[in-house]
């Protein structure tokens, strides 16, 4: 099974890449360079990058300041109670548990771990998600429980 670190860079990465080696007035040659350089001589070529090594590559090439890191950190927060939110609607993960406890809480984490690592397109953890991984998850979760609800109105 292709896990997402094998799997090759997104279009919207690869667009974001070529903005980024715009933004710093990188030619062709310098961008080669900097590629080959990266995955320590690999490859030259963006398209030969996987998925982590471009988030990797575009994250040293753009850091963030500490406002925006904070910022991307409570989002991050806000769309994982999201989540968390619509497990207890999901029959698969905590329908019908509670979460009055701490202990509780981290059993209900866990089996949502364990199913975001056997069934999500990021394949790990939710807790060990970036920002992205866990909007991504979210609408997942979203499009799930619509089709439950058309099936439970038929």
């Amino acid at each position: 099974m292709k896990t997402i670190k094998d799997k090759l860079i997104t279009p919207g990465q690869m667009k974001a890449l070529y903005a980024t080696f715009r933004t710093l007035r990188m030619d062709d040659d310098a961008r080669h360079g900097c590629i080959y350089s990266f995955t320590n001589g690999r490859t030259q070529s963006s398209k030969d990058l996987t998925i982590r090594e471009a988030q990797q590559l575009l994250e040293k090439l753009n850091p963030m300041d500490d406002k925006v890191r904070e910022m991307q950190r409570r989002e991050a927060q806000m769309v994982f109670r999201d989540i968390y939110r619509l497990s207890f609607l999901i029959p698969q993960l905590n329908q019908g548990f509670t979460s009055d406890n701490e202990e509780e809480y981290q059993m209900n984490v866990a089996k949502l771990n364990v199913w975001a690592r056997k069934y999500t397109k990021a394949r790990k953890d939710v807790t060990r998600m970036a920002l992205w991984e866990l909007q991504e998850t979210k609408k997942q979760l979203e499009a799930f429980m619509r089709r439950e609800e058309r099936k439970n109105k038929k």
